[in-house]
Order: C-alpha cells, then sequence, then structure tokens
C-alpha cells in the first residue's frame, strides 16, 4: 500500500497540458494513386486496434486524373502517401500526374508500391526518388507494420502522437516505439544518476528520488497511448482505469524480484535492469489494456519474460558505455592536471637544496 501511494501522489503531480494539446494537432495525410492501391492503404492505415471508437479524419483518396483538383490539399498535407502497383502499366496521363506531384511539396511524402520490384518492374519506378520508396507485399503478414513504419519516419517526431490517435493501423507500431524509447530513457537515467540506496529487502539500487522520476516518466508513457489509442483526454480517469491492472508491474519490488538473479552483486547494473524492465512491462500492459480492456496473469508473466531477456543486454550494453566514458573522461582530468603541473613548474621554479 505505501508502494501505491508513493505512485499515485507522483502521478497527481504530473503536467500533461502539453501532451493533450500533441494528441489534439491536427494532421493531414492525402494519398494519391490507383483506385486498388489507394482502398488497400486505406484499409492499413485505418484498421486496428479502436476500443474507444476514435472519430476518425478521413483519409483524402485522390486519383491521378483528380490531382489539379486537390493540388491544395497535397501541398498542405502533412504527409502525400503515393500508392501504386510496382508492375502495373501507367497511361499517360497517369505519368503526367506523377510529374505533377513531383513538383508539388507537401511537408513529407513516401511512395508505397505494392509487390516485390524486379527486372520487369514498371519502367516509371524509375522516374521516382528511391529514398521515398517502401516496398510492401500486401498479402505479407506484416504488411501494416511496414506501411506504419513508413508513415511514423516519414512524418515529423511531435504529429506521431496525433497520427496514431486518428489512424487506428499506426498504434501498435507507435505504442512499441514510445514503450522501447521511454524504457531506454529511464535506464539511461538511472545509469547517469549512480545514487546507491536500496530497495529494502532485495538490496536492488534504487532510491526514492529515482523512483519518483521513473514513474512520472512511466504514467506520461502511460498517458500518451491512451490517448494513442484514442481514449479521451481526461488524464486521471486514464490513470485510475489503468493502476489496478498494471500494479503489479509498476512496483518495484516484484520488478526488482524478478531481476534479482540477473547479475550477482550489487551495483548500476541491477538498478538499470529494474528500471528498464520495470518501464517496459508497464508500457506493454497499458498498450495491451488501452487495445483491448483485458491483460490476463498470463499477459503480464510474458511481458516480464520479455523485459528480462531485454534488460540484459539494454543494461550490459549500457553500463559498458558509461564506464568507457567515465574512463576518457578521467583520462582527460589527469591529462590536465599533468599540463597544469607541467606549466606552474616553469611558472614557478622548484626551490633549489641549499648546497652543504
Amino acid at each position: 500500500m505505501t508502494d501505491f501511494g508513493s505512485i499515485w501522489k507522483t502521478i497527481r503531480e504530473v503536467d500533461v497540458v502539453a501532451i493533450r494539446h500533441e494528441a489534439e494537432h491536427d494532421v493531414i495525410v492525402a494519398c494519391v494513386g490507383d483506385p486498388a492501391a489507394l482502398e488497400h492503404v486505406r484499409g492499413l492505415l485505418l484498421h486496428g486496434p479502436d476500443r474507444y471508437a476514435q472519430q476518425l479524419t478521413a483519409l483524402g483518396l485522390v486519383g491521378f486524373d483528380q490531382v489539379s483538383e486537390r493540388e491544395r490539399l497535397i501541398t498542405q498535407a502533412d504527409l502525400l502517401v503515393v500508392a501504386l502497383d510496382a508492375g502495373a502499366i501507367l497511361g499517360a496521363a497517369e505519368v503526367a500526374g506523377l510529374d505533377r506531384l513531383a513538383a508539388l511539396r507537401p511537408q513529407s511524402r513516401i511512395l508505397v508500391t505494392f509487390g516485390e520490384r524486379s527486372g520487369d518492374a514498371a519502367p516509371w519506378l524509375d522516374r521516382l526518388d528511391p529514398r521515398h520508396m517502401t516496398f510492401v507485399e500486401p498479402r505479407a503478414a506484416e504488411a501494416a507494420e511496414q506501411l506504419a513504419t513508413a508513415v511514423l519516419t516519414a512524418l515529423p517526431a511531435g504529429f506521431h502522437l496525433a497520427a496514431a490517435r486518428r489512424l487506428p493501423g499506426l498504434r501498435s507500431t507507435f505504442a512499441r516505439r514510445l514503450t522501447a524509447e521511454v524504457s531506454l530513457s529511464n535506464a539511461a537515467f538511472t545509469v547517469a544518476s549512480g545514487v546507491p540506496s536500496l530497495v529494502p529487502i532485495l538490496g536492488i539500487p534504487i532510491s526514492a528520488a529515482d523512483t519518483v522520476v521513473l514513474t512520472k516518466n512511466q504514467a506520461l508513457m502511460v498517458y500518451r497511448l491512451a490517448l494513442a489509442f484514442g481514449a479521451p483526454p481526461e488524464f486521471q480517469k486514464r490513470m485510475m482505469e489503468i493502476t489496478p491492472v498494471i500494479g503489479a508491474a509498476v512496483v518495484w519490488r516484484q520488478v526488482a524480484g524478478g531481476l534479482v538473479g540477473l547479475v550477482p552483486g550489487y551495483g548500476i547494473l541491477p538498478k538499470t535492469a529494474v528500471a528498464y524492465a520495470g518501464t517496459y512491462i508497464t508500457g506493454r500492459a497499458a498498450e495491451l489494456w488501452y487495445a483491448t480492456g483485458i491483460v490476463s496473469k498470463t499477459d503480464l508473466q510474458r511481458f516480464r519474460n520479455e523485459a528480462t531477456a531485454k534488460a540484459r543486454g539494454v543494461t550490459e550494453q549500457m553500463t559498458r558505455q558509461a564506464r568507457e566514458a567515465r574512463g576518457k573522461a578521467g583520462r582527460g582530468a589527469r591529462g590536465a592536471t599533468s599540463g597544469l603541473r607541467r606549466t606552474v613548474g616553469r611558472v614557478v621554479p622548484r626551490r633549489r637544496k641549499p648546497a652543504p
């Protein structure tokens, strides 16, 4: 109960106004291409977890013969998606439409071509910038993830949350990215802080001050996940509904208990592992909750297993890099000290001993 009280006190102090504004930001995604490819893109972007039945902003679907009528929309779009069949043979009007698109300047653009590019691919592909091309096999199981990754990569980072809130097809990919980023951030914080306080009984190095920062980061992550999955923006309501679900994942003693055998002895490594794993489990549990409304004990155990496997490699790499950085800093400091001593020696001659 003490753990839950501290966590809830920390959560109540979190300022989420900026995150709410970020989620409510307008994002314009315009799509242009042949009808079959356009409908497939629409399905991939709009099909996904939508537990809260969020009102979606319709995607602009533009045929090549309509490009001139929609140029204003395209130039104002935050992202232009060009959807085509890699093996299609385009007519003169369609090629002219591609040329007009190349002259426009939307904020960002990607070309989604369905099917594998081969030696028999349509010659018009050579007219396009390969840096903006993403090949998607529509029948592949990873087609939706490929498209979501391409869209999130093309959009500015500040638009990712708003785009996921409006397009269910982006939500799972966005959630995995966010959980990974915040888990690494929390692990990096513990490496940087290096506070030697211990969790009682288990002796894992993590202090009360650390817990406040880690818990705030987790709360902000969970709130972003809630908004991304279309949940209403009331922060405290979202926290109240999720706390019983992720409570077992958030309590640091339980996370530490699962990782106490990760490495022998004490030090920065187990502390970093606890921070990473606790954040990862929280993010994965919140993702599943906001997607389906159901998180079982089996799910939590699966997330703990995933976290333990990931935590080992991440924490070992981080602590190795931290030691190398400290070593370089120490060598630099020693070099500077030696240089200072030599300089002082030249400016102030050493006192000679008197002759006997």
